[in-house]
């Protein structure tokens, strides 16, 4: 199993290099670093475009963005969808899109991929959102320090099984989270400088933390990848073994 693990990650490294380098988010910032998106909703919770089929969709800091990307060579604009104000992450979701913003939390469907539908939206206090969804529960970090605008800093629990209708169910305190990652009974949440704390979500809307990660790193984005979780701290990437999902064991690095 660890002899696997190895090689997904030698696979996948040349790729992570690439999409980390040089277009990290930095702390308290409003840039972007861009990740790994497909249909299936893998990618970081704090990326600011998404692929779901032939399309890629792209938020600005107020619209949705679509292209036909269907041939490799040439992206094909499709439509601009407006969203609302500050938009800042997206993340894709079978067959809808969950965007972030400052103040809210936007779901649209992709029943025309070319033309996304406004199903429903949240708003909460003024802060950085990072979202990502599993099944009919939607998980957003509130970071609000710096930046971001309010003192609050929390993990948000919605249920999204009536995606017009999202309904707050949970709200966890934390000390300045960044993006987040689900894969199968465990929730990640980059806690910064705090540290990675994994929550047992196998009951999703009431998340319990198992344990937290600390190393002296400051943890910023994950992307769960198999079995294999890709973490993106400040000064480069780790990996870890998730095969037993809620116990992460590190197994490699790249630091600058």
């Amino acid at each position: 199993m660890r002899e696997l693990m190895k090689t997904r990650i030698l696979l996948i490294c040349g790729l992570v290099a690439v999409l980390f380098a040089g277009c990290s988010k930095q702390d308290g910032s409003n840039n972007n670093y861009a990740s790994e998106n497909s249909g299936s909703g893998k990618g970081g919770s704090m990326a600011r475009f998404a692929i779901s089929g032939n399309y890629l969709y792209v938020v600005n800091s107020n619209s949705l963005l679509v292209y036909d990307i269907s041939d490799p060579a040439m992206a094909v604009p499709k439509s601009t969808v407006a969203v609302g104000w500050e938009i800042e992450t997206i993340f894709p979701y079978d067959d809808k899109l969950f965007i972030g913003s400052t103040t809210g939390l936007f779901i649209f469907e992709l029943k025309d991929p070319e033309h996304p539908n406004r199903l429903g939206a949240v708003q909460h206090f003024r802060a950085c959102d990072p979202v990502v969804t599993q099944g009919n529960t939607a998980y957003l970090t509130l970071r609000g320090n710096g930046t971001c605008g309010s003192p609050n800093n929390s993990l948000m629990v919605y249920d999204v099984t009536n995606p017009t209708q999202p309904i707050l169910k949970n709200q966890l305190n934390l000390k300045g989270p960044y993006g987040l990652g689900v894969h199968s009974n465990a929730l990640y949440v980059c806690d910064g400088a705090d540290g990675l704390v994994v929550y047992d979500v196998t009951i999703p809307l009431y998340p319990k933390t198992v344990k937290t990660i600390k190393d002296g790193s400051t943890f910023l984005d994950v992307i769960p990848y198999n079995d294999v979780l890709i973490v993106y701290v400040k000064g480069g990437v780790r990996f870890f073994d998730i095969s037993t999902p809620q116990n992460p064991v590190l197994l490699s690095e790249m630091l600058n």
